[in-house]
């Protein structure tokens, strides 16, 4: 009986073994991939996490309602050029006219001796076509004039397309610059901080032990608050910068941002 429990024990104590290695491997791995995705905007540089500038820019272009909305309005455009084009065969047209029924005529015939009314009864079937041309003078005289007009519009809409291609671009270099220029402050104030707090743990120390008068220690003090409130000013302006770009491009960078 006893070989029986100290055999169960070593197989339990290899089983649990093996799960907690199982436990091991996989929260190694979960780490290892997780930390693929981390981003520390105080220690990494996030031009290396998100696409290239160009890459950003045409993206924000073809994801662009303005722009979508000028390419539909040059084609819009486009076909009014050949409507108006066609528009003389508006002019130009075919009659046809059928007619079949019963027709009742009370008719009189005075050139007979025969006075009087008669009632007269016909079946018949009528039919007439033909063709027919209308030209005004005003539209031959302003036809070409009315489909150079349209191909203003064309040209004017493809312009502006390209006006909103040049702002696109503008708005998506100010931003990107923007955002690097924030998350080098962010580090600047991130090591002023660290200093402000250590200086400020200093000065506590020396204030406790009578070393150094309150107002150094009140300077100490309003010197790590300034650093603090301008730390997380930066990091707003840092997430502003972010969260626009994004917006601008049209996707989702998924960094996750981790701030201290």
């Amino acid at each position: 009986m006893s070989f029986n429990y100290l055999y169960m024990f070593k197989i339990v104590r290899i089983i649990s073994l093996i799960f907690l290695g199982l436990i091991f491997i996989n929260t190694t791995y979960a780490q290892e991939v997780d930390s693929s995705i981390y981003f520390n905007p105080i220690k990494d540089n996030i031009s290396q996490k998100i696409p290239p500038l160009e890459a950003l820019i045409d993206s924000a272009i073809a994801n662009s309602p303005n722009v979508k909305l000028e390419e539909l309005k040059a084609a819009r455009a486009f076909y009014d050029i050949k409507t108006e084009r066609r528009a003389w065969t508006e002019h130009i047209g075919v009659d046809l006219l059928i007619n079949y029924g019963t027709y009742y005529f009370n008719d009189r015939n005075e050139l007979t001796p025969e006075l009087g009314f008669y009632l007269l009864e016909s079946r018949r079937i009528t039919y007439s076509g033909g063709v027919y041309v209308r030209f005004p003078l005003y539209y031959i005289i302003d036809r070409k004039n009315n489909i150079n007009k349209k191909k203003k519009e064309l040209e004017i809409a493809m312009i502006q397309r390209d006006i909103r291609i040049r702002e696109i671009r503008k708005e998506v270099i100010e931003t990107y610059n923007e955002l690097m220029q924030q998350q080098l402050m962010l580090k600047i104030q991130n090591d002023y901080q660290q200093t402000s707090d250590m200086m400020m743990q200093n000065a506590e120390n020396m204030f406790l032990a009578g070393e150094i008068p309150p107002e150094e220690y009140n300077r100490q003090k309003d010197y790590a608050t300034r650093g603090a409130a301008s730390y997380y000013e930066t990091l707003g302006r840092f997430n502003i910068a972010y969260t626009l770009l994004e917006e601008l491009v049209g996707f989702k960078f998924n960094l996750i941002n981790v701030l201290k």
